[in-house]
């Protein structure tokens, strides 16, 4: 399968599909790819860092919808005084991120996701 046809599988991804990869990956992947790369939240944030790495993988996935879009359709932001994110936050939070925590979550989840897979879906590591 061509990379083209494959961006079009994965830009008709929805977020009941989006639900499904939640559930594989382990929300401790996420605190030890911030806490491995230094990366925290430290005030109280609309959108913390764990959520901003929600963020980004639904942008990667969903994206052929607005980043806006993302946040609401995947709920991703902590309830608080106004119905939406500020535009700006979206920005400095997916800044305050870095790549860091993305390619160590990246490592970890294609090392466990390698392991089911070798030992199958039955395995010892289901």
């Amino acid at each position: 399968m061509s990379l083209a046809s494959e961006l079009d599988a994965l830009a008709s991804f929805t977020p009941a599909q989006f639900e499904d990869l939640r559930r594989n990956i382990d929300p401790v992947w996420i605190e030890e790819a911030l806490k491995a790369t230094r990366t925290a939240t430290i005030r109280h944030r609309r959108l913390p860092a764990e959520q901003v790495v929600w963020l980004v993988i639904g942008m990667a996935l969903l994206r052929d919808r607005s980043i806006h879009d993302v946040v609401a359709k995947l709920d991703l932001a902590l309830p608080g005084s106004t119905p939406t994110v500020v535009p700006s936050s979206v920005a400095e939070a997916r800044s305050r991120l870095g790549d860091e925590p993305m390619q160590w979550l990246f490592t970890r989840t294609a090392n466990e996701w390698g392991k089911r897979s070798r030992f199958g879906a039955h395995g010892i590591w289901s």
